[in-house]
């Protein structure tokens, strides 16, 4: 949600939810559901996800809910349940919202608290400020004190003659993109995107000058964008941050996608969340499935290559019976010259005189079982590589036929059936199908540790003991894997599975932290500190025992020590 978008939505909400009061207040995985008691039973939704931050309403229910009370969860229903909504309003530069209520203290004086929402991207939280003005509590722990100091609670509007003052006919899209883009950009990447559209269309000038018309001189427009119906979203395979667009402007850039016009930005972001959740999980499924088929393939194309290197190795094994057999009809007429003998040719009818290479020293006869030897050999080789040929092509063919498959149909169903096929081409069972590169231990059914599902979609794997630990470590985790340790604590390995390059979701982290610090002596503690860090940055000393490593680089979280995800197995 840009920073254009999320101003005009809460403009939209003020008259909504000012001045009424929270009845109940939940937490769903890292989204806050606050009850106003609105029509239609729409709660004000605020999702803290650092994948996809927003804020809106919405009467959409969920799962997800934790059976467990976090601290923030506690917090917010002490000091915000039964509170008045005084005032909401939003950072002008910057996508940080301000919440004030009104309630009661021990003594029945009315005091205000503020719950600030920063919805950031990677540095997403919530804050929970009490009457002084300083953090009770937070979603996340993320040095909440820094951060509330960098913030400012200015309700001041943007003035968009200030942001176009410096701008001139003659400035070419360089130019703009420089002044107007940068690290500190008010604009977002999707508005990014669109001057580059617009600019194709028009002088740069006039694009960026018709992006600010549209942004602070128009009524904003409660859009979405996508290449297919927004109900397809769970079936079919899109790219969510280029097929699905949620907009508070008509964009050119999506031209030729499917256009919907709602109500209201809180129906649109509702709409456009509820399709994009499902769209990210499946496009994770259609890039893991896609990565392993490729990987598969390129193993079995190396190993061809390899057989082929074998076959000359052993190609022409009649020629060595032919030399063997010439070497013994040439004892008596031969003429041996250092490791050369010369020799008629009988198989030849001009019988010509050849030359055989020999071992220095050696008679013909032995020479000649030198040859017959190597014979046998060659033709016990050649059979191997042919039956060894015949099994890797004989599973190549399908691998290829799977991969045509799900790039040309890549659905929901398709992606199941790809994968249940490739289970059995591999023979993997449901046991031990996410260490099926494991080896030999993952080939025998061995499962590496206790395996979670998070939130997200995101397997979690928690390893059982030391050995487990290194196995789960070193063998099964891929380099963009997330490894994570409770800190300062003996304990488990967990590692978060991650088929892409992009970052699992902060919620999928946080879970993950959980476990591992439930799996560690660290298990009774109110927090527990989790070091974590991509698995390519985590290596194991020389000669070191089981379970120990180094860390070239990683983060810290604190968390509550638990577990409370679906169990895989």
């Amino acid at each position: 949600m840009d920073n254009f978008y999320l101003s005009a939505l809460v403009k939209e909400l003020t008259p909504a939810v000012e001045g009424r009061t929270v009845a109940r207040i939940s937490l769903e995985g890292s989204t806050i559901l606050i009850d106003l008691r609105l029509r239609s039973d729409l709660q004000l939704r605020a999702s803290l996800d650092r994948g996809a931050p927003a804020l809106y309403l919405s009467n959409r229910t969920s799962d997800r809910r934790s059976k467990a009370t976090p601290t923030i969860t506690a917090l917010l229903r002490k000091y915000l349940v039964g509170a008045r909504l005084l005032k909401i309003w939003k950072e002008p530069s910057d996508r940080i919202v301000h919440i004030g209520f009104e309630t009661f203290d021990a003594g029945d004086n009315k005091i205000q608290v503020g719950l600030r929402l920063s919805l950031t991207g990677r540095s997403a939280n919530c804050y929970l400020t009490g009457a002084d003005g300083k953090v009770i509590g937070t979603l996340f722990d993320d040095n909440p004190t820094d951060r509330l100091a960098r913030s400012s609670s200015s309700t001041v509007t943007l003035n968009p003659e200030e942001i176009t003052g410096r701008l001139k006919e003659s400035m070419t899209e360089s130019d703009i993109l420089d002044q107007y883009f940068g690290a500190d950009s008010l604009f977002s990447p999707q508005i990014r995107n669109e001057f580059l559209f617009r600019s194709k269309l028009a002088s740069a000038y006039r694009a960026f000058s018709s992006l600010i018309e549209d942004l602070f001189y128009r009524a904003p427009l409660p859009l979405v964008y996508a290449k297919l119906p927004l109900e397809q979203a769970r079936q079919v395979v899109i790219h969510p941050r280029t097929d699905l667009l949620l907009s508070s402007i008509e964009l050119a850039q999506a031209k030729g996608m499917r256009r919907f016009h709602f109500e209201s930005l809180s129906e649109a972001a509702d709409e456009y969340y509820d399709a994009r959740g499902p769209a990210v999980a499946l496009h994770s499924a259609y890039a893991s499935v896609k990565q392993t088929l490729s990987r598969e393939i390129t193993r079995r194309a190396s190993v061809l290559n390899a057989i082929a290197a074998d076959r000359i190795r052993f190609e022409q094994p009649e020629r060595l019976k032919r030399y063997g057999d010439l070497l013994l009809a040439n004892i008596a007429n031969a003429r041996i010259q250092g490791s050369v003998a010369t020799v008629v040719d009988y198989y030849d009818p001009a019988q010509p005189e050849i030359q055989i290479e020999i071992p220095e020293g050696a008679t013909l006869q032995t020479a000649a079982t030198g040859y017959f030897t190597n014979y046998q050999k060659a033709r016990r080789g050649l059979a191997a590589v042919a039956a060894r040929e015949r099994q890797v092509s004989e599973k190549l063919a399908p691998l290829k036929q799977l991969l045509l498959k799900v790039e040309q149909g890549p659905t929901a169903d398709c992606i199941a059936d790809v994968n249940k096929s490739l289970d059995e081409l591999l023979g993997i069972t449901s046991a031990n199908r996410s260490d099926k590169g494991a080896g030999a231990r993952a080939r025998r059914g061995f499962a590496f540790g206790r395996r979670f599902k998070s939130t997200d979609g995101y397997e979690i794997v928690v390893g059982r003991n030391d050995r487990d630990n290194d196995a789960l470590t070193f063998r099964l985790a891929k380099p963009h894997d997330v490894w994570l340790h409770a800190a300062d604590y003996p304990g488990s390995h967990a590692i978060i599975r991650n088929p892409t390059r992009e970052a699992p979701p902060h919620r999928t982290i946080t879970e993950a932290a959980e476990l591992a610090a439930f799996y560690s002596q660290a298990k009774r503690e109110g927090k527990a500190a989790v070091h974590y860090a991509l698995k390519k940055f985590v290596s194991k000393p020389p000669r070191s025992k089981p379970g120990l490593v180094r860390l070239s680089s990683f983060k810290t979280i604190l968390v509550e020590p638990r577990c409370n995800l679906e169990r895989l197995g």
